[in-house]
């Protein structure tokens, strides 16, 4: 057999199992048994210059981590796992680890922060000119990945050329979009425009803002008809963002879903 030290895959791909959590040895084992096939402990030894006292323990952890499977038997034979497979596998096990160490963490040290009176430093910031605004929205809504929250009052004529721009890759795309808005301003969407999203109106509102993947908000200020805000205020404080989509989700609920 020839030894995987030959270029079996790319060193961004030998990087990228490291950086997921598998060791030196894990990452040769597996690439080993990918080059070969089904082999036995003392295969993979000598097919990945793992030494032979080590090879058994590093299989067992491979097999414990779900990179590999076996089959009973003198002696043992070892077969990897289809990286999808084994890529979720260990994605639940992070997953599962960070849970656990998250409410470690948080039971322990939240009290901590709070009983200091430690303050914070909002991560707040003003967003000045009509100019200024409108790029912050197309910032945002190139940003999202998973969620677009919108709330509009009425549609400035520079918004509507925002989101028709947007609109071939959000059809490209598994963003959900769900725009606020009212009974009179919904007409004035096209039907390419409401294909896009789910939509729901009210009689009238009275500020306007957008939600980015829970992550990020904008909410405008100084909104003049018929042209767009000449202020807002951008936060991606985890904090300040979540009421902001604890407000959204209020108005949603109470909000009537549109029909054309």
């Amino acid at each position: 057999m020839e030894p995987v030290s030959s270029p079996l895959v790319s060193d961004k791909v030998e990087r990228s199992l490291r950086d997921i959590g598998l060791t030196e040895y894990e990452t040769l084992a597996y690439l080993s048994l990918l080059q070969s096939g089904e082999m036995t402990a003392e295969q993979v030894s000598e097919l990945s210059s793992i030494p032979y006292t080590k090879v058994y323990s590093v299989l067992e952890s491979l097999h414990d981590k779900g990179w590999v499977d076996l089959e009973g038997g003198r002696p043992r034979r070892y077969f990897p796992r289809s990286p999808v497979d084994a890529l979720r596998a260990e994605q639940l096990r992070m997953e599962a680890e960070f849970e656990r160490s998250r409410e470690v963490i948080v039971e322990e040290l939240q009290p901590l922060f709070e009983q200091k009176d430690i303050r914070e430093m909002p991560q707040i910031w003003m967003v000045r000119g009509e100019e200024s605004t409108f790029g912050k929205v197309v910032e945002l809504i190139g940003k999202a990945r998973k969620e677009i929250m919108l709330v509009l009052p009425w549609l400035p004529t520079e918004l509507l050329a925002v989101s028709n721009a947007y609109i071939q890759r959000i059809q490209d795309s598994r963003i959900k979009i769900k725009v606020l808005t009212t009974r009179e301003t919904v007409e004035e969407l096209d039907e390419r425009q409401l294909s896009l999203a789910e939509v729901r109106v009210r009689d009238e509102l009275f500020g306007g803002g957008l939600v980015v993947d829970e992550r990020e908000s904008l909410l405008f200020l100084d909104l003049a008809l018929p042209r767009g805000p000449d202020m807002a205020i951008w936060s991606d404080h985890e904090s300040l963002t979540r009421v902001s989509t604890i407000y959204f989700q209020s108005l949603w609920e109470s909000s009537e879903p549109y029909n054309p």
